[in-house]
This record gives C-alpha cells, sequence and structure tokens, in this order.
C-alpha cells in the first residue's frame, strides 16, 4: 500500500508560513509563467515578482481585516481596484459614442469613471 502524501492528510490544519531564508516553490503551469511574463516585463526577476505579489495580498488580507470586511483568518474577496495614472505617450482610449456629431459641435467627453463609494460603505457579495 503507498504511503499517503502527509499535506493531503491535514487539510483542516493551516499550513505553517515557509521560514526566513528557505526558498518555497510553486509548479509553474503555462498560465503562471504567462503571469510571470506580464508581471516581469515591468522590470524586475521572478523573485521580485513573487516578493510584491505577496505583499500585495497580504496587504488586501489585513485590510479586509481590519476594517471587518471578513472576519479573520478568512480570505477577503477582491471586487476591484484603483490604479495610480501615470503619464503615457499612447493615446486615451474612448468609448464609440466620442465621435462628431452630425450637429458640427465638438463631442463631449465620456466619462467612465464610477462615483467612488461613500467612506465607510461596505459591500456584500
Amino acid at each position: 500500500m503507498a504511503t499517503p502524501n502527509p499535506t493531503e492528510l491535514n487539510t483542516t490544519k493551516r499550513h505553517a508560513p515557509p521560514k526566513p531564508g528557505t526558498r518555497p516553490s510553486v509548479r509553474a503551469d503555462a498560465t503562471v509563467c504567462d503571469d510571470f511574463a506580464v508581471i516581469m516585463s515591468a522590470g524586475g526577476t521572478a523573485s521580485d515578482a513573487i516578493r510584491t505579489a505577496v505583499a500585495m495580498l497580504a496587504d488586501m488580507y489585513r485590510t479586509g481585516w481590519a476594517h471587518g470586511v471578513c472576519p479573520p483568518g478568512t480570505a477577503p474577496r477582491l471586487l476591484a481596484y484603483q490604479l495610480q495614472q501615470c503619464p503615457t505617450t499612447t493615446p486615451a482610449l474612448t468609448s464609440g459614442r466620442a465621435v462628431v456629431s452630425d450637429s458640427g459641435t465638438a463631442p463631449r467627453p465620456v466619462s467612465l469613471r464610477l462615483p467612488r463609494p461613500p467612506v465607510g460603505q461596505r459591500f456584500s457579495a
């Protein structure tokens, strides 16, 4: 009889985080490799990408727990994110409605931004 994998036996127990100085590993399938390529295209190494991703996810968990969005020890569900606008040389995307009208007047800009929710408002899924 084959010996079962010990990690499969402890599905209800929380796993201990890796110790400092160790090298945790993850199996990289085609999707993970594609994701690494996207992240690393902005500069940095695979290790930099992993450190940044883990730090961002941990910060999201801490924030969710601190603000009572979800109970401590459970994974919050990300519904949206906001990016800082960076100067770019590419033209901004516009909707199909931002065209010259028959009236000869200049088109009005179409705002694609949604209003921000009131401070402290919580969303439920």
